[in-house]
C-alpha cells in the first residue's frame, strides 16, 4: 500500500466495480446488482466508502444506521489487493468519521480469521454468534465496537 489511493463516499457510478468485488470475494453469499444499487440510492441512513488505487475501486464498507446504532452490512477488498491494509484502513476511515459514544455492530462467517482479526485490531470484541446465518450453513459471529 502506497499513499496513491483516494478514500471517497461511493456512488452508484461505483457499483459495477463494487459488483466485480463481490462476486470475486463472496462467492456464494453474493450481493446482486440490485441490492448493491439500493444501497447506494439510498443516502438517507447508508453510507458506502470506496478505496480507488489506479482509477480502480479496490475495497469497500457499506454502512447502514438502525435508529442509534450503526451496521456495517458488508465489507469487502479485492482479492488481490487483501493482506495489503487496505481493509483496515478503511475500516478506521469510517471510524474516524463517527461521533463519540457511537455503537457499531456487525456479523462476519465465523471462519473468516483475517476479517475477525482485522476487526478485533480496531476494537470490535465478539459478544455472540448465529447459528447457521450463511446460505452454506457456517455460523456468524456478532461484534460490537463502542467508540
Amino acid at each position: 500500500m502506497n499513499k496513491y489511493q483516494i478514500i471517497r463516499e461511493a456512488t452508484i457510478n461505483d457499483v459495477s466495480d463494487i459488483l466485480k468485488i463481490e462476486k470475486q470475494v463472496f462467492t456464494n453469499d453474493n450481493w446482486s446488482l440490485e441490492m448493491l444499487s439500493a444501497e447506494l440510492n439510498n443516502e438517507n441512513d447508508r453510507k458506502t466508502l470506496i478505496i480507488i488505487k489506479a482509477n480502480e475501486v479496490v475495497a469497500y464498507c457499506m454502512t447502514r444506521k438502525f435508529e442509534n446504532e450503526l451496521h456495517i452490512i458488508n465489507m469487502a477488498v479485492k482479492s488481490s489487493m487483501q493482506g495489503r491494509g487496505y481493509g483496515k484502513l478503511l475500516l478506521k476511515s469510517f471510524l474516524d468519521q463517527l461521533p463519540i459514544k457511537s455503537s457499531v455492530f456487525l456479523e462476519v462467517k465465523h471462519i473468516n480469521f483475517p476479517a475477525i482479526n482485522l476487526y478485533l485490531s480496531v476494537g470490535f470484541k465478539n459478544i455472540s454468534s448465529r447459528t447457521n446465518y450463511y446460505s452454506d450453513g457456517s455460523d456468524a459471529l456478532i461484534m460490537y465496537l463502542k467508540k
